[in-house]
């Protein structure tokens, strides 16, 4: 997610938190867009002494859902495994 939606969640004081040591880096950037982990920022603001907002069901289950992908890419999983993962077409 950028820093702006990041924002969306937490309010605005996040830009200036921003800048604060140790604040997470970016993970990926595309196009001059600088992407960062929210789970990265939570644990971060929970450290600091911030309020964390509860992260909506729907981010949370994409979340896990684009880590599985992630760690599937190039893994040696046979394939009844992905197909009862309902990630195999037949």
């Amino acid at each position: 997610m950028t820093l702006a939606e990041a924002a969306q969640r937490c309010g605005q004081e996040l830009f200036e938190l921003a800048r604060r040591p140790g604040f997470p880096e970016p993970e990926a950037s595309s196009g001059g867009t600088e992407f960062y982990s929210w789970r990265e920022i939570a644990a971060w603001l929970a450290r600091a002494g911030h309020g964390v907002p509860e992260e909506p069901r729907d981010l949370l289950i994409a979340d896990r859902a684009l880590r599985l992908a992630d760690a599937l890419e190039g893994a040696d999983v046979p394939p009844g495994t992905l197909r009862s993962l309902g990630l195999v077409n037949e």
